[in-house]
């Protein structure tokens, strides 16, 4: 697999497990309401771990280099962010 296409693969997977994982724990919250955020449960844990991760690599840049592939057929530069 050439270089570029497992870049934009590993990028199109970031991005989809941040909006997956975003989704699921917002619904954790609507579902058990106020009492997802009690020390107990834990679920608030889940959120914070998981914002921290698309924090640190946000999620547009990996849309952006996947779109510059497709569109323009320009290979990802390697950033911070690759």
């Amino acid at each position: 697999m050439p270089a570029a296409s497992f870049a934009n693969a590993v990028s199109a997977s970031k991005a989809l497990a941040t909006r997956v994982g975003i989704d699921i724990t917002n619904r954790i919250f609507e579902v058990t309401g106020t009492r997802a955020t009690a020390t107990k449960y834990g679920f608030d844990r889940y959120w914070r771990d998981l914002r921290t991760f698309t924090l640190h690599d946000p999620v547009d840049y990996k849309l952006r280099a996947i779109g510059d592939w497709v569109l323009n057929n320009q290979l990802p530069t390697i950033t911070q962010y690759s």
